[in-house]
């Protein structure tokens, strides 16, 4: 019973972002997932994903994408989802780290003398 409501949670959760999110091509997606496995070097016998018996491994993930399964087209928002996101974040911390333009009182140390050299 637990599985069913999470099961529905996500299912959810996907409908509504997935009208925000610009979804990446299924290219794309293919290309995320072979740098995953080459540049990265994940072991594709590495379990990606398991729900019950179903156990989805890196090796499969080229497989779900190409053949446009309900798991391939679950990544592929998954991957955009994560672009989308991760562009958020460095968006937000580009804006945390900006350094307002000093003050008056803030550009130098005071002059001693209090007058114009």
């Amino acid at each position: 019973m637990a599985g069913r409501a999470r099961t529905e949670r996500i299912v959810v959760v996907e409908t509504r972002d997935r009208e925000d999110i610009p979804l990446i091509s299924k290219e794309e997606a293919i290309a995320e997932v072979r740098r995953w496995l080459e540049v990265d070097g994940v072991d594709p016998e590495r379990i990606f994903t398991a729900m019950g018996d179903q156990v989805v491994r890196y090796k499969d993930l080229e497989f779900h994408l190409d053949q446009e399964t309900p798991d391939g087209r679950l990544l592929r928002f998954a991957i955009s989802r994560g672009r989308v996101m991760k562009a958020e974040r460095r968006q937000a911390l580009a804006h945390l780290l900006q350094i307002a333009p000093p003050t008056p009182s803030e550009s130098g140390p005071a002059d001693e003398t209090g007058g114009e050299p």
